[in-house]
């Protein structure tokens, strides 16, 4: 899979997914700017065997029902964080399943809402999860207290209530 950050054009994108199409990528992840339509058109058509995936900076459940209808992403990636929580998430997931499209939810094992997410919509397989910290590794990770961290890549989302995330008024102090 490769995230190229939505800063290309469709030109470069056809052109590196040309380069890239011997090391057969499971994806090209958000390879024009996130309104650019003609860009997701231009790309589907020139890059016809490539799986393309697109969605994190999409902040309402329109533009997924747009690239579904028009068929211009094979994998939807909603990020239950900054388009509106679960209920917007379900939509996408309605839209995805209706269309034939699979999800991806972005950085969704990031946090307690989406690990649930990944592990309960139907049409996501994937459990995306930024780190960022290559000197301490995943286990540095500032996770919210009683959220899942995965073990030998796999994750299991808490079962205890309100997604398993565990506040206190001096853990809030702290990390502020």
């Amino acid at each position: 899979m490769m995230d190229m950050w939505p800063v290309h054009d469709p030109q470069y994108t056809v052109e590196l997914g040309a380069c890239l199409r011997p090391y057969r990528l499971k994806w090209l992840e958000d390879y024009v700017y996130p309104d650019n339509w003609t860009g997701y058109e231009e790309v589907r058509r020139r890059l016809p065997e490539q799986t393309l995936a697109a969605g994190e900076r999409w902040y309402t459940d329109r533009p997924y029902q747009y690239a579904a209808e028009h068929r211009l992403v094979d994998i939807l990636q909603p990020d239950v964080l900054w388009m509106g929580g679960v209920t917007a998430s379900m939509k996408v997931a309605t839209i995805a399943e209706a269309s034939d499209r699979e999800i991806a939810m972005h950085a969704g094992c990031n946090d307690a809402y989406g690990q649930h997410l990944c592990y309960a919509l139907p049409g996501n397989r994937w459990g995306e999860m930024f780190v960022g910290d290559p000197i301490g590794g995943l286990y540095s990770y500032r996770s919210t207290p009683g959220m899942a961290l995965p073990v030998d890549g796999h994750l299991v989302p808490s079962a205890a209530p309100g997604f398993g995330i565990e506040l206190s008024l001096e853990g809030i102090e702290a990390a502020t």
